[in-house]
């Protein structure tokens, strides 16, 4: 729940004008998904996370191709979690990334 009220918290204008634009094209303001590992090389992962979740947060300019997606993942340690944020961007979309992604830590961190 922080994550997401992190990333909803944390879209700009263009998000948010972005997220009308995909809903007025029969899409979603905020696309959550979970992330899957299809790769051929997942079998080599002998530490896949526990939990996993991914937002896809669409721009004003092309609301459905150029967004970023977020994610996060998460792995129970016992005592403590390990908590990675990966974001993936178009070519102009890195100011955007980062602040979704300052977003999500300071959610997750609270």
């Amino acid at each position: 729940m922080r994550f997401r009220s992190g990333i909803e918290g944390g879209r700009g204008a263009s998000a948010w004008i972005g997220g009308l634009t995909a809903k007025a094209l029969g899409g979603e303001t905020l696309t959550w998904y979970t992330p899957r590992d299809n790769t051929p090389f997942a079998a080599l992962n002998d530490d896949p996370p526990m939990f996993s979740v991914g937002v896809g947060v669409p721009k004003a300019q092309g609301a459905h191709q150029h967004g970023t997606n977020v994610q996060m993942h998460v792995w129970d340690r016992g005592s403590y979690r390990d908590v990675v944020l990966w974001a993936h961007h178009s070519l102009a979309g890195g100011m955007h990334a980062s602040k979704l992604l300052a977003a999500a830590e300071a959610a997750v961190r609270a």
